[in-house]
């Protein structure tokens, strides 16, 4: 169902066996109905009708809180910057070239539709993941070498819980959004992972390696964390070591 009353498509699902109307608002602003199976057409729109002002309001807030990808950002990786152009093609083209992730929109599409904005995520993923599989073990087994630790094994996730991990048998695995971080704090997470493999806590002991470890910073850097959200977007500025 397509209505020009909210900001996205109405999606209905019928399903067997539901006994009401249920609507609900996703963080991306999609609405979703959910009715009986036999539920009348009319009933449902007139339902969602009744239903507008909460809709709208819970749109409101999932926008206000929703981060968008858009032309003023250029420089979008350490190693990748994004450009994005408008033209007279019919479909979405994005690839990535020579450091550079193009993105070929039409013009009858907005950029901050959801459609372009899932499309333009999915390639900043797979080129964060690219980085982070390139860069990441050659800077730990650099630093492990550096404050002598010993790392069995290095490997990714799309972790959005925690940037990075250690377990007993030394084997290390680092989301690759932390490729969105500054160079200075992706090593602050490599080093607190390395402490990992000789205290398996956060006792004070291993505070103190890290401390060490960190040149006496441990504390302002754990503080520059806290500000970061694991996600796709840069938390470093363009040209920012």
């Amino acid at each position: 169902m397509d209505s020009g009353t909210f900001s996205n498509e109405i999606h209905v699902n019928r399903k067997k066996g539901c006994k009401k109307l249920i609507v609900r608002v996703k963080q991306d602003g999609q609405v979703y109905v959910t009715a009986p199976w036999l539920y009348p057409k009319g009933q449902i729109e007139r339902f969602i009708l009744q239903n507008a002002e909460w809709i709208r309001t819970q749109q409101n807030k999932s926008a206000a809180k929703r981060k968008y990808i858009t032309e003023s950002r250029t420089h979008f990786t350490h190693f990748h910057s994004l450009e994005i152009a408008k033209a007279a093609d019919e479909s979405l083209r994005i690839f990535v070239k020579d450091g550079v992730i193009k993105a070929i929109v039409p013009h009858s599409l907005t950029i901050e539709r959801q459609q372009i904005q899932d499309a333009l995520r999915k390639s900043i993923e797979l080129v964060l993941k690219k980085e982070a599989q390139t860069y990441l073990p050659q800077r730990t087994m650099l630093l492990a070498k550096e404050y002598g630790f010993q790392v069995s094994e290095i490997k990714f996730s799309s972790a959005k819980t925690r940037w990075g991990c250690c377990n007993s048998q030394k084997r290390i695995i680092f989301s690759y959004f932390l490729m969105t971080l500054p160079f200075h704090l992706i090593d602050y997470v490599i080093l607190h992972e390395l402490c990992h493999t000789i205290y398996m806590n956060h006792s004070k002991e291993f505070y103190a390696l890290l401390d060490r470890c960190c040149g006496g910073k441990s504390k302002l850097y754990r503080a520059e964390m806290k500000q970061c959200a694991i996600d796709i977007f840069p938390k470093f500025a363009e040209g920012e070591e």
